[in-house]
């Protein structure tokens, strides 16, 4: 499945600020509200120039600032992505070569490795081979690991949040032919004990956008 994010990149990258502008706007992971307001006025400045020029919008300041937020978003998701703590990298390493070490005793199963040698032989080999193995996990420090769970290679743990300027007033956008119109949106207060959980929709939304 191709992710949000993975097409906002592309679309940076190909420079087709309408596609990123009209996916990005509606992110909630790594975006403020500001940010979000701002991609979303570009957009709309895109799709309506004449419009937000009426009312006296400057059409290309407002595209800009929605482009330097999304390329911002593009290229921290981007190094997220690529990213992997040097301790995490290390200890990942450390196993890989632990698990070639333990599968070092096999050689004697292999004819390239094992010919001509009698078994008294091979059990001379095989004394020099665990030394060897002993004097690489030693010098290595292949005991010393990080716990199971830290060495999962991960994201950065916060979500990374582009920097803005003070919020700004946003005036009213027409709705735009490329997106559907909103729903009014209904509240109500939460009756006592009743936990508040998110839709699947919002939960499939989040996802795309990781």
């Amino acid at each position: 499945m191709i992710k949000k994010s993975d097409i906002v990149r592309e679309a940076v990258q190909e420079q087709d600020w309408k596609k990123a502008l009209q996916i990005a706007k509606d992110f909630h992971i790594g975006v403020t509200q500001e940010q979000r307001s701002k991609m979303a006025r570009a957009y709309e400045c895109i799709v309506h120039p004449d419009f937000y020029q009426q009312i006296g919008v400057d059409i290309l300041e407002a595209i800009e600032q929605g482009k330097a937020i999304v390329k911002e978003y593009a290229e921290s998701t981007r190094r997220k992505n690529t990213m992997m703590k040097w301790d995490v990298k290390h200890d990942k390493a450390k196993r890989i070569i632990d698990a070639f070490l333990d599968n070092a005793g096999y050689w004697q199963e292999r004819e390239d490795l094992s010919a001509g040698l009698t078994d008294e032989d091979k059990e001379l080999v095989n004394a020099e081979v665990e030394l060897m193995i002993a004097s690489i996990r030693k010098r290595y420090k292949l005991q010393e690991r990080l716990p199971e769970q830290a060495a999962q290679i991960q994201t950065e743990e916060a979500e990374a949040v582009i920097p803005t300027e003070k919020a700004e007033e946003t005036l009213p956008e027409p709705v735009s032919e490329d997106k559907e119109p909103e729903k009014s949106k209904r509240t109500r207060k939460a009756s006592t004990g009743e936990k508040k959980t998110t839709s699947r929709r919002k939960k499939k939304e989040i996802q795309e956008e990781e």
